[in-house]
């Protein structure tokens, strides 16, 4: 009668697994915080450190080109440690960068606090994906790494938001104290979630988070997860995938960075600054669910989808800078906002998936070439929207829509992955 269970049912995610899932959710959501922390305080940011709003921006491009840099290579070094034991390091490391910028009196500490956050960036997010993977069957994979990518939604909805309505209340240092302190929680949370489970069977390769095994049986079991098809890496179509998520973070970033700048000119004043980006994230966690539930059905047609969906709403709030009463521009605005946030959001899973599928159990190293190229767009669309800034401000989603709209032709081009 027990042996039944596990054919029965053997796609299910059971809550011991849903627990560890929502803490690997808990690293991505204070790294990405972190990340975006300039966003929503650029101005008082700014302000405080007698510096313009443009190179407040390039501190996320900076942190982009640090990240992208030695990505490969700390992955690589990580390698040689169990994957838990990164993840847990590279959280401790966002500790000490978040108090070096709650002690920041001038530019140069604030940058050297990204420079520190940046280093360990690519390890995180190179491992964190596969870790909720090796967690599930391979039938939930695609949900595992949107409950993981969750994260980065929640960072969206309340992260991001949160940390701009604090900042304006207590000063930007004190709220990067405060982050601090989260991630301080989140890492001891994740200390217990990386240990293996005896219940399990086996740990995976690493001694991280432990494979689920219903079959002990099977030697098949025993080996590093896989999520695709066994046999060699199919590098070309991981480098086309990677090289076409790049263009869409290019396209994200550009406008995404200068948001209170966008948002302000749309609106006409800055307290819409912090209730945009709730819709912002809100819209994530919906466009996060709504990925979970298809990607891995059908992840040919979910990319496509959520590709049409990124082009048409930072379309929108071009549009919504045009001459039109503030009424309409204002809806308009949070109208894009919200389909450009639930798109976004379910970028990620759609191309970090279709990595590992590609990937099979080189599913790491596919990761951190992923994760490179992320970090590459990032710094890119940084760059090129501090250079559009002394442009009428339409420019920004302008050349963002021009972007994503080649990443829809892309993908709607592309020769559908075996099993999509």
């Amino acid at each position: 009668m027990s042996a039944a269970a596990p054919t029965a049912a053997p796609d299910r995610i059971d809550a011991p697994t849903a627990a560890r899932l929502a803490v690997l959710a808990g690293a991505t959501f204070v790294y990405v915080t972190f990340e975006v922390f300039p966003v929503g305080l650029i101005h008082d940011i700014a302000a405080d450190l007698g510096v313009g709003a443009g190179r407040v921006g390039l501190l996320i491009s900076g942190y982009a080109v640090v990240a992208a840099v030695v990505t490969i290579p700390t992955v690589a070094l990580a390698a040689r440690v169990s994957r838990g034991t990164a993840l847990v390091v590279s959280l401790l490391v966002l500790v000490v960068a978040e108090l070096l910028a709650a002690s920041a009196t001038g530019f140069a500490t604030m940058a050297v606090s990204r420079v520190a956050a940046a280093l360990t960036h690519g390890v995180l997010w190179s491992l964190i994906a596969p870790a909720a993977a090796a967690l599930v069957p391979r039938e939930r994979v695609g949900t595992a790494t949107a409950v993981v990518f969750g994260g980065s939604s929640l960072a969206a909805i309340v992260g991001s938001p949160g940390t701009t309505f604090v900042g304006e209340l207590i000063g930007w240092r004190a709220t990067a104290l405060l982050l601090a302190a989260a991630t301080v929680a989140v890492t001891l949370a994740l200390v217990w979630a990386v240990r293996p489970r005896p219940a399990a069977g086996a740990p995976a390769r690493d001694g991280g988070p432990a494979a689920p095994q219903p079959q002990p049986q099977s030697k098949s079991q025993s080996q590093p997860p896989s999520y695709g098809a066994a046999g060699p890496v199919d590098w070309p179509a991981v480098l086309a995938l990677c090289a076409v998520a790049v263009v869409l973070i290019v396209a994200h970033f550009l406008t995404y960075t200068y948001f209170a700048v966008v948002v302000t000119e749309i609106t006409g004043t800055s307290g819409a600054v912090v209730a945009l980006l709730a819709v912002f994230g809100g819209a994530g966690a919906v466009g996060t669910y709504l990925i979970g539930r298809h990607n891995d059905r059908a992840p040919q047609r979910a990319a496509a989808v959520t590709m049409a969906a990124f082009a048409a709403g930072i379309g929108l709030l071009a549009l919504a800078c045009g001459p039109a009463p503030t009424v309409v521009r204002c809806a308009a605005a949070a109208v894009a906002v919200a389909v450009w946030g639930g798109a976004f959001a379910a970028a990620g899973p759609v191309f970090q998936t279709g990595v590992m599928r590609l990937a099979g159990a080189e599913a790491d190293r596919a990761s951190s070439v992923y994760v490179t190229g992320f970090q590459i767009g990032i710094a890119g669309g940084s760059a090129l929207g501090a250079s559009l800034l002394g442009h009428p401000v339409a420019w920004l989603p302008l050349t963002s829509t021009v972007l994503a709209t080649a990443v829809l032709v892309t993908v709607l081009l592309r020769r559908p992955v075996p099993g999509s």
